[in-house]
């Protein structure tokens, strides 16, 4: 055989090799968490957990780093970020603030930039109920005193749970709560409250709990209201908003806002990730969320675990986005949105 045609075989030979096998993908890679919120609240402290073990169980690996993105806007320029500029290779996993799901059909500025349908949910670490609640010396102690004196409010942005409860009760009960937009998550809310800028904050109690627990130990914050299909099992006094509600087109309504709790610690890779990489992050999150070490961890930081598989959330937000308009409409009506 001569020199030419050997050489000739072996180039033929090496484009019909096999491609790497996914399970060698990750070996010597290293993932981005992307994080839409601010950094040292609640969840930038579930994904840097997360980093700390998730890489054991995917096959070479791989490093992971965690990437704060900053809460402004509720996370919804992440959400953008995520869906059409980071690469679709399965090296970028995101976590955006949980009412991203629901704000992609009630708020008009949203609607068309992303589409949770079509991301590749990788596993939910817990769910969440968000709460409103107010410094020591706010003017309004209940939300009856709310009804007639104003209350200042500080929020990240219109697509935040720091926003949509207070809006919430605003439309509900006739609340005078003054919402003003534009800190960076929940480290920059609390600030605000100690300096006297704001008098009170939303967002998830567990972010009370890691990140302030002398609040609770010094009763210096009160919490109102909880945002969930449930009472916290913490917080068994603190009325729910679905137990506000009156009527049974608005108890739909507010069930449709309080379901993106169920996305509080998710996290997801964009559309166009291949399959076979999808399906090896679903499974090292599920291992994960039973490992012991990584629950001693969770236990220490007083973490709630209660995790929920990928493929669950992939049809919890189908059913959230496939809402009957009347109650989508209610709900835009609730949170104020235009």
């Amino acid at each position: 055989m001569s020199k030419r045609l050997s050489f000739l075989l072996g180039v033929a030979a090496m484009a019909f090799a096999a491609p790497v096998a996914a399970e060698d993908f990750y070996a010597g890679k290293s993932i981005s968490v992307l994080v839409g919120a601010g950094a040292g609240g609640s969840y930038d402290v579930y994904a840097r957990t997360l980093a700390n073990h998730m890489p054991r169980f995917i096959p070479g690996q791989p490093g992971m780093v965690v990437k704060i993105a900053g809460g402004v806007g509720g996370g919804v320029a992440t959400a953008v970020q995520m869906e059409h500029s980071v690469a679709k290779d399965g090296l970028t996993i995101g976590i955006v603030q949980q009412t991203n799901v629901t704000s992609q059909i009630t708020e008009a500025d949203v609607k068309g930039r992303y589409d949770v349908t079509k991301w590749h949910w990788i596993g939910n670490m817990a769910p969440l109920r968000n709460m409103l609640g107010v410094w020591r010396n706010a003017p309004s102690q209940t939300l009856e005193e709310a009804k007639k004196v104003e209350t200042i409010i500080g929020a990240t942005g219109r697509n935040s749970p720091t926003y949509t409860v207070p809006a919430t009760l605003n439309q509900l009960l006739g609340t005078k709560y003054k919402i003003v937009l534009g800190y960076n998550g929940t480290a920059d809310l609390n600030l605000a409250m100690e300096r006297g800028e704001i008098h009170g904050r939303g967002a998830n109690w567990i972010s009370v709990v890691i990140s302030a627990p002398q609040y609770i130990e010094n009763k210096s914050f009160k919490v109102l209201v909880v945002d969930g299909l449930t009472r916290d099992p913490t917080l068994p006094d603190v009325p729910t908003l679905l137990e506000l509600a009156q009527g049974e087109k608005e108890k739909a309504a507010v069930r449709l806002i309080s379901a993106s709790g169920q996305f509080a610690r998710a996290f997801f890779v964009p559309p166009g990730t291949p399959s076979e990489r999808v399906a090896i992050l679903r499974k090292a999150f599920d291992a994960t969320m039973t490992d012991k070490a990584f629950l001693q961890e969770a236990v220490k930081l007083k973490m709630e675990i209660e995790p929920t598989d990928g493929a669950t959330l992939d049809r919890i937000a189908r059913e959230i986005i496939n809402s009957p308009p009347d109650v989508i409409d209610l709900a835009k009506e609730l949170l104020g949105s235009p």
